[in-house]
């Protein structure tokens, strides 16, 4: 009803908001000298939990669950070793940090996930840190954008300019403790916060595209924050050389993305070189590869558990597999062939789980016997598992890098500007 011109509000709400409603991103707080933040996983000093695999079955409190530093987060690390609200023996929302803190110093649980700086006064005081979430940027101040560019550019160089004024901490610490300035805001800032928000209520093909905006569609092989990581910058390269702000998608499958690839609902489109795409109408046109593992770690592996009974490959026979899918080249296609080789027919009792970080917890947790994966989703899991419980039984040579694709919907100047992206010029 256009009531309100400026708000102030937290990144999952202005994500929200962004969805129905024509906003133009201001500002974002600084505190203590940093515009982004991070959550912790928490237990006591005298837990015996280490790692964040080891909270299966253990009690969960949540402090102020709606806010991203104590709801998104948290949910996020949990997420990522497949760790969901099921998997624990009890989970309470309490809507209070402080309150989440001191109930686990109390022994009343085993666990909460907080915004790094609400923890900071018990680390080392009875509690202690597991996990660091990934980064997500401040609370922002966001105005309608019927105000018009020029009002919204002075309002934005009004409220910077407060970070030179004498009395600054004056006027702009009383909105939080900490703050000591504003740092310009970017709509492209939070697309990390939509990629994690949309991660955890995906349904069918998983992704939400807003009316108008461009798209790089990504092949779900991956825990969706570390793929946002790995690609944000093409994706700054993309606004910057483009003049287009790129938006990520990830669907909720590889059959999802087969699917939208070969209907053209997206713009770009990057997935393994492995992974066939029918050719849709019209069908994609290939830009060029995208290196977006390390090649060192781009190795396909097959591994189990040291507590499993399989010590060589024949005993993987009628034992259940788990993989990410039967179209994927790292998480299945590349181990098939490579077993092949050594004499083995392909697996027959295969258990599907979509991601390779899946796969690697399901095999270390013992519900298959074995997995492939890649060596990077081991090296980037190393931290939440005891590494030693997991053991290697083969290696293929190395995967190829990935293929970006353009729909035909895109403008022949954007795509020349993403094929010198890929090629470095």
């Amino acid at each position: 009803e256009k009531k309100i011109d400026i708000a102030f509000v937290c990144p999952t709400l202005y994500c929200t908001l962004t969805k129905s409603l024509p906003m133009s991103p201001l500002v974002k707080l600084r505190l203590n000298g940093r515009d982004y933040y991070r959550s912790v996983l928490v237990v006591r000093d005298d837990s015996k939990i280490r790692r964040t695999a080891e909270l299966l079955g253990k009690t969960l409190v949540y402090g102020r669950y709606n806010c991203p530093g104590s709801g998104l987060l948290p949910r996020i690390m949990l997420r990522r070793v497949g760790l969901t609200n099921d998997k624990f023996f009890e989970v309470v929302k309490l809507g209070n940090d402080e309150s989440a803190l001191l109930a686990v110093m109390a022994r009343m649980f085993d666990v909460t996930g907080v915004p790094e700086m609400a923890a900071r006064a018990f680390i080392g005081k009875g509690l202690r840190v597991i996990r660091y979430s990934e980064a997500i940027p401040q609370y922002l101040f966001t105005a309608r954008a019927g105000l018009g560019f020029a009002l919204i550019d002075r309002i934005k160089a009004a409220m910077l300019d407060l970070n030179q004024a004498p009395n600054r901490k004056k006027i702009i610490g009383s909105l939080e403790k900490g703050v000591d300035g504003f740092s310009l805001a970017l709509d492209s800032d939070y697309d990390i916060v939509r990629v994690l928000s949309e991660s955890l209520k995906r349904r069918g093909n998983g992704a939400v595209f807003r009316p108008g905006e461009h798209t790089l569609v990504v092949e779900p092989l991956y825990y969706d924050a570390d793929i946002f990581g790995r690609l944000k910058p093409l994706l700054t390269n993309l606004r910057l050389k483009t003049g287009w702000n790129y938006h990520l998608r990830i669907p909720g499958s590889i059959a999802a993305f087969i699917e939208l690839a070969k209907h053209g609902r997206g713009d770009l489109f990057l997935r393994e070189a492995g992974l066939a795409v029918s050719p849709g109408k019209p069908p994609l046109e290939d830009l060029g590869t995208l290196a977006l593992l390390p090649p060192k770690l781009n190795i396909g592996l097959i591994i189990t558990n040291s507590n499993s009974g399989v010590k060589e490959l024949t005993d993987l026979r009628g034992r259940k597999i788990g993989i990410a899918s039967r179209l994927s080249e790292g998480g299945y296609k590349a181990q098939t062939r490579w077993l092949r080789q050594h004499g083995m027919p392909p697996a027959a009792n295969l258990k599907i789980l979509g991601t390779c970080e899946r796969v690697l917890m399901s095999v270390y947790r013992g519900e298959v016997a074995a997995g492939y994966v890649t060596l990077d989703t081991l090296r980037r899991l190393r931290d939440d598992i005891v590494a030693r419980r997991i053991v290697i039984l083969g290696r293929t040579p190395p995967l190829s890098d990935w293929r970006l694709s353009a729909s035909k919907t895109v403008p022949d100047f954007v795509k020349n500007k993403v094929k010198k992206i890929l090629t470095g010029q």
